[in-house]
């Protein structure tokens, strides 16, 4: 039979476990359908899955149809096991997408659909629960084309219908299509394969209708690729069974594994077992493209590779908060240690932090359900109830320029010596590593060694200890002793290498971001968008109705921890948010949290940027600004010369007596004035780097005529009392905005100065826009097709030398473009203060007068 990989993949609450009974059932894998409500899922048997009703821990079934044998991996739905979600993609032949027709595409549905596109993962789309739905499947497909990619096509189309839309997705598939009126099945495949194509099909999983076609479909897409020869698999799941013996989960990827077959650095398989449910079949034999787990092995963890297979990558979904673990007076720390490390291999995603000279245990966590669900499970493992402190932001850090590092770690009796390149990545891709040495330099062995430790470890920047992100490291030269060397030199080398070009380097701080959607009444619409800014949010509002607008943007979870709550309470429930993460971004308050935590880099014993270097039989610690001159490789061209060993591991006489000079003895002063030196460089370089996240100056000229340029409709909708009347009538509110600014600007600013204000009527159809003069104002009404902000920029571009101009808008981005054509810029809510205060002005002046 053919194989095929298959994950079901959802929102919580689409029916993804009521779609795998149906199949599992029309396949007549089970006799009688389960029902999540009911507790007696197939798949859902741990106590907390069915107590809770969602899915936890990634399983597999097996189930026969047609031709086609399927391994189905039900994943979580929930966000706060995304993680796992995640780790199951590596072994997917296909990934069946579930969207509820009630809810259409949610908040995780885009963020499984990023990973889908990451991994590259072919993908069939099933939109459940139709019975239920008050929507046309018009209205769904348009969503899903809009939402998620516009080569979505209804696989449920009349014939011909369908043909045309599959023409389209490929210039192949429209040659095809012109030439012969039909499109084969191959071809279909294969763009379906290439994530050029994503059928859709409609049904309801709790009735069994649409599931037998998905099936059909499923099996047609299956085929036997040309697997390789030799073994290869990957890890995706590490488990215990009931005896509490460790499992490995893998997709076999190339060749075939057999029982009690060694496999290197990981042990014997002891046990071939094919699982479906809690039940499980013994086979003495695995061949490529078949799930399976494997008791016996150690050491595996769940996205690594076996035989010739690389592991992967880091996953792109993280926590990005960390919660202190509160134990019980008088707890045993290494028994809490111990289940930690085991839950940590089930789950790489659970980061453990032990802080040894605190005392304290951090744990990392995507949400309040997985920190219930570890609560639960660290009992049942130790017997104590921890609970957890306030959570605590996880920054991470990067580099900005490229920068080599170089680390030597040579005590009595030992050696290494490591150079890297550290070079910058694109946001969010986390860190990648290379090898550059020719073999003839240094055994492949050893490279691999230096690599292996670089990748085991979580390495720590020099601004706040935060982990390194978005960069590759890769190892350009290095040098080993005959004797002398060891693992462990070249890993603590290595370590050291990193660490010095990191003190050398341009450092930027990270912090997590939220993506948010936000529905709100017009009537609280300034009170919400005031939040927003006060939060360093980035946001685009869209009215949607005459009642409700939609507002979408992103912002710093640092500074939108609990904002829901507070949303709640500004907007008097008028107001609901949506919120996921996205990812890591450039931190707007860098250093004022860099001075909050106070790390000091040379301090830290842990992660040392020094060198050791070997005189008269004794290490000698050399600081990382000096170690660079006393590497044995040359540094110029950072090859190593000659053979990959050396017969001695010595620094001369002389060439030690000139490091003891430099770090002390007699040339104390000298030490003193370059330790002053070297802050001072340090200070000018923080100022520099401070200077640079900031706007540059611009000189106004005072020389030229004003110019206030203002987005109408942003005050509009951003001043509380007129977006109360422009409920009421938006050409009221219009020129009631007119009047204001005129008032505002004749007492300001004079007769000299000019006001242009612009309203947005890019979206009216056949609009061909209108320009209106009185006085010194201009009032614009944009034309269709061009939008108020792009108006903004390009007068401001076009008028930057002939006037001294203020540009009134909330746009973030029109603020910055603005901002760079020399022109000052004001917020919606600065430029209202700054009229009441001219308002209150005149007031005094008439009271005074009467």
């Amino acid at each position: 039979m053919k194989h095929l990989t298959a994950g079901i993949l959802a929102h919580v609450d689409s029916g993804k476990t009521t779609c795998i009974e149906s199949m599992l059932f029309l396949s007549h894998t089970i006799r009688k359908q389960g029902r999540v409500d009911h507790q007696d899922a197939f798949l859902d048997y741990d106590d907390q899955e069915r107590k809770r009703g969602i899915t936890i821990y990634s399983k597999e079934a097996i189930l026969n149809w047609k031709d086609t044998r399927i391994n189905l991996i039900d994943t979580p739905g929930h966000v706060d096991f995304s993680a796992e979600m995640e780790r199951s993609l590596s072994v997917l032949d296909l990934a069946i997408l579930l969207i509820s027709a009630q809810d259409g595409v949610q908040a995780h549905t885009r963020t499984i659909w990023d990973c889908l596109n990451h991994y590259e993962i072919p993908s069939i789309l099933f939109v459940n629960k139709m019975d239920i739905c008050y929507r046309s499947k018009e209205e769904i497909l348009a969503q899903l084309q809009e939402e998620l990619d516009g080569s979505v096509i209804d696989f449920e189309a009349p014939k011909d219908v369908l043909l045309e839309q599959l023409a389209l997705v490929s210039d192949e598939m429209l040659e095809e299509y012109t030439n012969t009126s039909s499109i084969s099945k191959e071809s279909i495949f294969k763009a379906i394969k290439d994530r050029k194509l994503h059928p859709v099909l409609f049904g309801s999983a709790l009735k069994n209708e649409g599931i037998e076609v998905l099936m059909d479909l499923m099996s047609e897409y299956a085929s036997d690729p040309e697997w390789p020869e030799d073994f290869k698999a990957r890890v995706f799941r590490i488990s215990e069974d009931e005896q509490k013996a460790r499992l490995t989960h893998i997709k076999v990827l190339g060749g075939t594994l057999k029982a009690r077959e060694l496999i290197e650095n990981h042990g014997k398989a002891d046990q071939i077992r094919l699982y479906s449910g809690t039940g499980y079949q013994l086979v003495q034999e695995v061949s490529a493209g078949m799930v399976a787990a494997i008791k016996g092995l150690e050491n595996t963890v769940p996205g690594m590779g076996l035989g010739s297979l690389e592991d992967l990558e880091a996953p792109v979904l993280e926590a990005s908060l960390s919660y202190e673990l509160l134990l019980p007076t008088m707890t045993d720390r290494s028994l809490i240690m111990a289940a930690l490390r085991l839950m940590a291999a089930e789950d790489p995603a659970l980061k453990v932090e032990n802080d040894d000279d605190s005392r304290k245990i951090f744990v990392r966590f995507m949400g309040e359900v997985q920190m219930e669900v570890f609560q639960k499970k660290l009992l049942d493992k130790t017997g104590v109830m921890a609970g957890f402190g306030n959570g605590r932001i996880i920054y991470r850090e990067t580099i900005k320029n490229a920068v080599n590092g170089y680390g030597h770690f040579e005590p009595l009796r030992h050696y290494a010596e490591v150079h890297v390149r550290l070079e910058p990545q694109k946001r969010n891709s986390g860190l990648a590593f290379s090898m550059n040495i020719p073999r003839d330099m240094l055994p492949l062995h050893w490279q691999r060694t230096i690599i292996n430790s670089l990748q085991a470890r979580e390495h720590k920047g020099v601004l706040t200890r935060s982990p390194l992100t978005d960069m590759k490291i890769s190892l350009i030269a290095a040098k080993a002793h005959q004797k002398h060397t060891e693992s462990s030199d070249f890993d603590k080398a290595g370590r050291r290498a990193i660490r010095q070009g990191l003190m050398k380097a341009e450092n930027i701080l990270l912090e997590p971001y939220y993506r948010f959607s936000i529905q709100t009444e017009v009537s609280v619409l300034s009170k919400v968008l005031f939040e927003l800014e006060q939060r360093k949010c980035t946001f685009i509002p869209e009215q949607k109705s005459e009642s409700m607008m939609e507002i979408t943007g992103r912002g710093p979870l640092r500074l939108l921890l609990n904002f829901q709550k507070d949303l709640a309470a500004i907007s008097s429930g008028k107001a609901q948010i949506r919120m996921e993460n996205d990812g890591y971004d450039e931190c707007q308050d860098a250093q004022m949290i860099i001075d909050q935590i106070g790390y000091d880099p040379e301090s830290d014993l842990a992660n040392p940027a020094s060198s050791v270097f070997c005189s008269h039989g004794s290490g000698v610690n050399i600081p990382w600004d000096e170690a660079e001159e006393m590497m044995h490789i040359p540094i110029e061209q950072n090859v190593i010369s000659g053979s990959w060993s050396m017969n001695s591991g010595k620094v001369s006489d002389q060439e030690m007596k000139s490091a003891f000079e430099k770090a002390g003895g007699s040339n104390r002063n000298l030490k003193k004035a370059a330790a002053k030196e070297f802050s001072s460089k340090k200070q000018k370089q923080k100022k520099r780097t401070e200077l640079s996240k900031d706007p540059v100056s611009i000189r106004e000229r005072f020389d030229l005529p004003l110019l206030l340029i203002v987005d109408g409709y942003n005050m509009i909708y951003a001043w509380s009392d007129l977006s109360i009347l422009a409920k009421t009538s938006l050409a009221a509110a219009r020129k009631e905005l007119i009047s204001r600014l005129e008032n505002y600007i004749s007492f300001r600013y004079g007769k000299d100065a000019t006001l242009m204000i612009v309203f947005d009527g890019y979206k009216r159809a056949d609009n061909p826009g209108s320009n209106e003069n009185h006085g010194n104002t201009r009032i614009v009404f944009t034309p269709t097709g061009q939008s108020a902000d792009a108006f903004i920029e390009k007068k401001v571009h076009d008028l930057r030398k002939s006037f001294r101009i203020i540009a009134a808008t909330s746009d973030a981005l029109i603020q910055n473009s603005v901002f760079a054509f020399g022109a000052s810029r004001i917020s919606a809510r600065e430029l209202e203060n700054r009229i009441q205060a001219s308002d209150n002005q005149v007031s005094t002046l008439i009271k005074r007068t009467f």
